[in-house]
């Protein structure tokens, strides 16, 4: 009676393992690689309803780029210093959003010249006198 009742244990315990075994979901789609955003900060030279062109100065060199948009951006105008956000889909910058470029975002390709120092008066030392 003992073995009866062990292997009827060891049958039901092996049943239950095989039901929640045939019943795993498959693995999930393994994700894409995640597109890297993009920063970009200069002026506007050109906008249309498709295309905006910035030119910015990287390491003294002037660069224009060239971003398609998805949807118009209002606020923006030619000769506006924006920083914008891109991702780079099909070879082509997609322009995700724009924002006023702070000073420090955009360089100034102009070297400023330094103003001439003034001369600096010196204080004779003073001269003690010595008595005799």
């Amino acid at each position: 009676m003992k073995r009866f009742l062990t292997g009827a244990a060891v049958l039901m315990l092996l049943s239950y393992t095989l039901a929640f075994a045939a019943g795993k979901q498959p693995a999930a789609a393994p994700t894409p690689p995640r597109i890297p955003e993009m920063n970009a900060a200069g002026r506007v030279t050109e906008i249309s309803d498709s295309v905006l062109k910035i030119e910015r100065t990287l390491k003294g060199k002037t660069e224009t780029m060239e971003f398609f948009m998805e949807k118009p951006f209002l606020n923006i105008a030619v000769g506006d210093q924006i920083k914008v956000s891109y991702l780079i889909k099909e070879g082509r910058n997609v322009l995700l959003r724009t924002a006023p470029a702070k000073k420090t975002a955009v360089q100034n390709t102009k070297k400023e010249v330094p103003k001439e120092a003034k001369p600096v008066a010196t204080k004779a030392a003073p001269v003690d006198k010595i008595e005799l």
